[in-house]
């Protein structure tokens, strides 16, 4: 009883805010919650689940999650400083983020049938946008068919994304890549242990891998 008033207090003078709709599942551990601050979190539609791992630290952030059927899951000891993740149409899409990820400050956007899969231990600066829309239609004036729709984004393990990046539909990147600051990733790369650069990103260096220190 004196824990669950002590978090309560807790959330008010650090300012986090919960709608939870009625027939939404949201898990919080008590680990996770001790360290969340400054953050709002909304659950609205149906059999949403917002899933968050033990040691995660989630400042500064707005989390919403709408649709029906629909995941966002936070791995253990993530470190999400600043942004916003929002999954907020579509049945049984997902938000996935893996242990051990830090973010600085990072937008990720769902607003039509499509995923983002980010791996372990990655590493996100800042001012990063992962979508995977366009929210608004292309259409060809022949066919009357569309010619945008959403895609999947996949991140796997151990991506360094460096600051100002962004990373569009139907894009894939594998373990130990690195994005260099302001890239456009546009497309699927088939290759790891490298850096991609530039507007659209091409791959301009082979054979890597990074480490958060400074060896």
């Amino acid at each position: 009883m004196l824990q669950r008033i002590y978090l309560a207090l807790r959330n008010l003078a650090y300012k986090n805010r919960r709608q939870v709709g009625s027939g939404n599942q949201m898990l919080l551990p008590r680990s996770a919650e001790r360290l969340m601050k400054k953050t709002t979190i909304r659950l609205k539609g149906r059999n949403n689940q917002l899933l968050i791992g033990e040691g995660c630290n989630i400042t500064n952030c707005d989390i919403r999650l709408y649709g029906d059927d629909n995941l966002i899951e936070i791995g253990p000891n993530v470190r999400f400083k600043s942004g916003r993740i929002f999954l907020l149409e579509g049945r049984g899409q997902h938000i996935r983020i893996g242990a051990d990820t830090t973010v600085e400050k990072a937008f990720l956007y769902i607003d039509e049938s499509a995923n983002i899969d980010i791996g372990c231990d990655c590493m996100l600066s800042t001012e990063i946008v992962i979508r995977t829309g366009d929210e608004h239609s292309i259409i060809d004036v022949n066919s009357g068919g569309r010619l945008n729709p959403s895609r999947d984004v996949q991140v796997g393990d151990r991506v360094w994304i460096g600051r100002a990046v962004q990373v569009l539909k139907g894009s894939s990147l594998l373990s130990e890549s690195v994005v260099a600051a302001c890239s456009v990733v546009t497309k699927s790369f088939d290759e790891g242990n490298c850096v991609v650069a530039g507007v659209p990103a091409k791959i301009v260096k082979r054979g890597i891998r990074w480490d958060r220190a400074k060896l």
